[in-house]
């Protein structure tokens, strides 16, 4: 697999870091998968033995029409803040690109679902497009290596579904009584909303609370969700992996924060990444949560040479 490194940059029109969807097209027509990457300067954390982390670009489009692979500020000041290096998914080569990476974040994103996702048993013809697939496909490297995963929003959702056999309101506004502002009518609105925390789940470790706190404060922007837990029940066949509820809405009960503390996979709804970037160190935490499942599984596949194997055994103390 030939590979070519190219590095993301500034772009003032979308507020995000980017990259032309043209130039990885090129590429993929040339047979060379894009290895994307932050330029090193942004990293303050200089150790090169860091773990890998993956990181599903979104998409934006310029005044010009031309379209863009994105990553907004937020999400790279979060990345960046765990300590890993992150190496960026595009919608072409997402599963050769997870094959380099330790661990993965699925940020959120709009485009369409599977049909069987959603609890509402309607189809509403929706198609899956290239970013649902990227989303897929980096999914299922993971779980087949058993990397650990970090679900934002969409990314949470997806891995909730896909692997936890999880449904989907395909619309909050008219399946659920509404009792909580999921989603702000300004996409820049980080209005903040109660979670309900569920007892002796890891959520307390990962997010270093009180064993005594029974709320926390999340923002989030989204219409679709996971259905309330009680209605999980009812739903037929078995999850590839089996989600715990971490944390519900403390108004209307929807699932918030889920995931398998054994499989290294921890899902959530909201967008903890805008708090984490007003200081808010339980949000980053989440964040920093896949860096440190990351660094654990790259210690754990990572090959001791053979000379020094040799070199222990001749040592060994009898």
């Amino acid at each position: 697999m030939k590979t070519k490194t190219i590095y993301l940059e500034y772009w003032e029109e979308f507020k995000s870091f980017g990259i032309p969807k043209k130039e990885i097209e090129e590429l993929k027509e040339q047979g060379i998968v894009a290895d994307i990457r932050f330029r090193k300067e942004l990293y303050e954390n200089k150790n090169t033995d860091r773990p890998t982390v993956g990181f599903l670009l979104g998409q934006d489009k310029g005044d010009n029409g031309e379209e863009y692979y994105t990553i907004g500020l937020t999400y790279a000041q979060a990345a960046l803040s765990t300590g890993a290096e992150i190496k960026f998914l595009d919608y072409e080569s997402s599963y050769q690109q997870m094959k380099g990476c330790d661990g993965v974040i699925l940020p959120g994103g709009a485009f369409d679902n599977p049909e069987d996702f959603f609890i509402d048993g309607k189809d509403m013809g929706g198609k899956e497009g290239k970013r649902f697939f990227a989303y897929k496909a980096a999914i299922t490297e993971a779980h087949r290596n058993h990397k650990p995963m970090l679900g934002i929003c969409a990314g949470a959702q997806m891995i909730g579904a896909l692997l936890g056999n999880m449904k989907m309101y395909r619309s909050l506004d008219k399946e659920v009584s509404k009792k909580t502002v999921h989603k702000p009518k300004a996409e820049t609105d980080v209005r903040i909303h109660g979670l309900k925390l569920i007892k002796g789940t890891p959520i307390f470790d990962i997010m270093g609370l009180d064993a005594n706190e029974d709320k926390i404060m999340i923002n989030s922007r989204h219409n679709q969700a996971m259905v309330h837990p009680a209605l999980q029940d009812y739903v037929e066949g078995r999850p590839l992996v089996k989600m715990d509820m971490y944390a519900v809405s403390d108004a209307d009960g929807i699932p918030e924060i889920w995931g398998n503390e054994a499989a290294g996979i921890l899902c959530v709804q909201g967008h903890p990444e805008d708090l984490a970037a007003m200081g808010n160190k339980k949000m980053q935490r989440l964040y920093n949560y896949i860096a440190k499942k990351a660094a654990a599984y790259k210690r754990a596949h990572t090959k001791t040479p053979l000379k020094l194997i040799n070199l222990r055994k001749k040592c060994k103390i009898i």
